[in-house]
């Protein structure tokens, strides 16, 4: 019987071949100008994409039976958030630093978390790539957004040393898993191509576009698998529970404050990492101040 990860990769990689396939099909997947379907992606990726992120909530119901015990750490994880988009409106630089340096470490852990035999740095490298991976094939249009969202022109350099490290990596990593003996090779097969599959698909959309994709349909799908959600019950109380999310960033963030899309986008993105990876120390943090379980 296929386990629910073989059937996720069989899946992303059925998916990702048809994207391909028809994306020549499509010029507004290759458009420069995304003014028209960004509004689309925000949704998407404020609802569909933030899902494994909302599924904190269900780890925080089963890890605690008591109920202030659960109230107290929503409202940690809550305060987190905030003081995230904080950080972010503050001085964006930093916030998107922050937002590149988290996705790094945390694409590859959550991304191979099935893979036990893979080192920790192995599952860094994997998320160095999908991190930056858009900057191989489209640099202008990676600087342009990072420049927007900093309200900085970074220096051209950055990128071509962004650039060389990533095909480094890339031989590096399909070098390490073809030669590994602690990986199955069914394991070595999928991870391959779905590893070739996902640059691939860099190589044809548009960053957002591309980001969008790989962020939805391998990344969060993926998370939801590891936290074990059981159901599409589940999934969608999960699409509800990131609902508030969706609502504040559309009517307080874009409607009230003018903020634009990119800059909710990953200014929400950044705040969400942020209590999605600090969860462990925000649940030992209330533990010890609020008592046992």
């Amino acid at each position: 019987m296929l386990s629910k990860i073989r059937i996720h990769q069989i899946f992303y990689l059925v998916v990702s071949l048809f994207v391909v396939l028809t994306s020549q099909y499509h010029s507004s997947l290759k458009m420069s100008d995304i003014n028209s379907s960004i509004f689309f992606l925000f949704l998407i990726i404020m609802s569909f994409g933030i899902s494994h992120g909302a599924a904190d909530s269900i780890i925080i119901w089963r890890a605690f039976t008591k109920f202030k015990l659960r109230v107290a750490v929503f409202l940690f994880y809550l305060l987190i958030v905030l003081l995230g988009l904080s950080l972010w409106f503050i001085s964006p630089a930093v916030g998107l630093l922050v937002l590149l340096l988290m996705s790094i470490f945390h694409f590859g852990v959550s991304d191979l978390l099935y893979l036990n035999s893979l080192s920790r740095n192995i599952k860094h490298v994997w998320g160095f790539v999908m991190t930056l991976l858009p900057v191989l094939f489209f640099e202008k249009e990676v600087k342009s957004i990072f420049d927007l969202l900093t309200n900085f022109d970074i220096n051209t350099k950055l990128f071509l040393i962004m650039k060389l490290a990533i095909i480094f990596l890339i031989f590096c990593f399909l070098l390490y898993v073809l030669t590994s003996r602690n990986i199955k090779k069914i394991d070595k097969i999928f991870l391959i191509i779905e590893f070739l599959i996902t640059i691939v698909l860099a190589s044809f959309l548009k960053p957002l576009y591309w980001f969008t994709f790989y962020f939805c349909a391998l990344h969060s799908l993926r998370g939801l698998i590891n936290i074990g959600v059981q159901s599409f019950k589940d999934f969608f109380f999960l699409i509800l529970f990131s609902l508030p999310v969706t609502l504040f960033s559309y009517f307080i963030l874009s409607e009230s404050l003018q903020i634009n899309y990119l800059n909710i986008i990953f200014s929400v993105l950044m705040a969400l990492t942020i209590s999605h990876m600090l969860l462990p120390v925000t649940s030992r943090t209330v533990v010890h101040f609020f008592g046992k379980y």
